[in-house]
């Protein structure tokens, strides 16, 4: 340790924290086909373990493989004890190595060569698959780890999940994490995933809402038919996949299946403060759009409709002829994907079972209607109360130099709803990405400056946490 204060360690290392970065970056990791996995997994475990951590280990899963590493907090003598009397918190931070396919005429610079350059702001980004959705992200902990462990120590105990399948469903970190419960034995999980908001400002999520997807496949008379001549008494597959669509929701747009809001987490009062606290402008939203009107209720704004109500998406619809002119076709097959956005405390398995009883009860003679279960991520939500917000908050204040925006929920799903449930801790998504990071898409990227602040907060979230009482929710003076 030295006198030298983190954030003087972190630009010290700056030139060298981004070349081991675009090494990393350089490096495809893409879990859709396993190109690169086990080289990338190899790679973080040794970032870990050269940027400060005591410990790590890759461990493989049914799918591909995680890295978990711990770094354990620099204390004086043997006492595990804060000044205060209290028992130091153990900070679990996630993210995953793994990539979406990329396609390189389609982008700038090759996805896998990362390059700096300005952005369509003037300021200076990194380019590269991964350089925001999660690399460069996770990556803002080490180099916090590394800043803290040379100047004034490491204020808790760390562990750090980097998961190797995120981009494909995260589809056995529930198993990882319950396999091995002991080595994440932690007091509060926060996940760096996702952009900022879209003002520019970073914000706090208090968790994300969960994800259900289904595809569904309406089957009629064994070939495509003549609509003259059968047409009528045939009963019509995309019809009836459209009635079946038209059925799921009332005028109000809200759920008919049977039970659907019946776990839906009731707004609290502090609730309703976060939600009437985000700057929201509707009428732009309505500019950028290019539309007339929202699908809001009178007395449910924009940013309530979006994050803390359940929603169903037609993702898309397809059946019969769509060529140019015409054919009289009455088709065979019509098939719909559908996904739900759910909130917390629903549970996708018990709304995919009222969705397969409902399809079958609106099903029509002479139609078979068969569902099929895509992805299912179950919801997850921290108490606004919790003792672990105005420690973030104030984290994310230090780290970005301006005041962030605390959030009910992510509107999309990450799955922060494992380590709630697995662990039975608190979470929080708080996104280090810039607001256009393309992530998923061609020319991804990630400002330098967003890196920077991330690592700030991570420095900042620590020494915050390691200075609350998790157990009582007392934050000392």
């Amino acid at each position: 340790m030295s006198a030298e204060d983190p954030e003087t360690a972190l630009e010290r290392h700056d030139e060298r924290f981004f070349a081991d970065l675009e090494a990393l970056l350089a490096q495809p990791s893409i879990s859709a086909t396993g190109d690169g996995i086990a080289e990338c997994s190899s790679m973080v475990r040794e970032l870990c373990l050269e940027y400060g951590c005591d410990e790590a280990e890759i461990v493989e899963t049914p799918g591909r493989p995680a890295v978990v590493a711990h770094a354990r907090a620099d204390r004086e003598g043997d006492s595990d004890d804060t000044s205060n009397g209290e028992r130091r918190p153990t900070v679990l931070l996630y993210g995953h190595y793994d990539v979406q396919p990329a396609t390189p005429s389609e982008w700038t610079s090759p996805p896998f060569e990362p390059t700096v350059r300005d952005g369509p702001d003037g300021e200076q980004r990194l380019y590269a698959r991964g350089a925001g959705d999660n690399k460069g992200q996770w990556f803002a902990h080490l180099c916090a780890i590394r800043a803290l462990r040379e100047t004034t120590g490491l204020p808790a105990d760390v562990v750090l999940l980097i998961e190797g399948e995120e981009e494909s469903g995260s589809e056995n970190l529930e198993w990882l994490v319950r396999e091995h419960s002991d080595e994440f034995d932690s007091d509060v999980a926060i996940v760096a995933d996702g952009p900022i908001d879209s003002s520019g400002r970073p914000h706090v999520l208090l968790g994300a809402r969960g994800l259900l997807y289904v595809d569904i496949e309406a089957r009629g008379a064994n070939r495509d038919l003549h609509s003259g001549n059968f047409g009528g008494p045939v009963p019509n597959p995309a019809t009836s996949i459209a009635d079946l669509l038209a059925s799921l929701t009332d005028e109000d747009g809200r759920s008919t299946l049977e039970g659907f809001y019946d776990d839906v987490r009731p707004l609290t009062e502090r609730d309703r403060e976060v939600l009437g606290a985000i700057p929201v402008d509707e009428k732009d939203i309505l500019s950028d759009l290019g539309l007339d009107a929202l699908a809001t209720d009178p007395d449910e704004g924009y940013v309530e409709r979006l994050l803390t109500r359940p929603n169903l998406n037609v993702a898309g619809l397809d059946a019969g002829y769509h060529g140019e002119g015409m054919k009289t076709v009455l088709p065979s097959r019509a098939r719909a994907k559908i996904d739900y956005r759910l909130v917390a405390d629903q549970d996708p398995e018990a709304v995919y079972d009222a969705l397969e009883r409902h399809a079958q009860e609106h099903a029509p003679a002479g139609i078979d209607v068969e569902l099929s279960r895509v992805a299912a991520m179950a919801p997850q939500r921290t108490s606004a109360d919790s003792p672990v917000v105005e420690p973030a908050m104030r984290a994310v204040r230090d780290g970005w130099d301006t005041e962030p925006i605390l959030k009910p929920a992510l509107g999309g799903s990450v799955p922060t709803y494992v380590f709630a449930d697995a662990l039975d801790v608190p979470c929080l998504v708080i996104p280090y990405a810039n607001e256009d990071e393309n992530n998923h898409a061609p020319d991804e990227n990630i400002k330098l400056s967003c890196v920077r602040a991330g690592a700030r907060t991570t420095v900042a979230l620590l020494s915050e946490l390691a200075d609350t009482n998790l157990e009582s929710g007392s934050t000392p003076v």
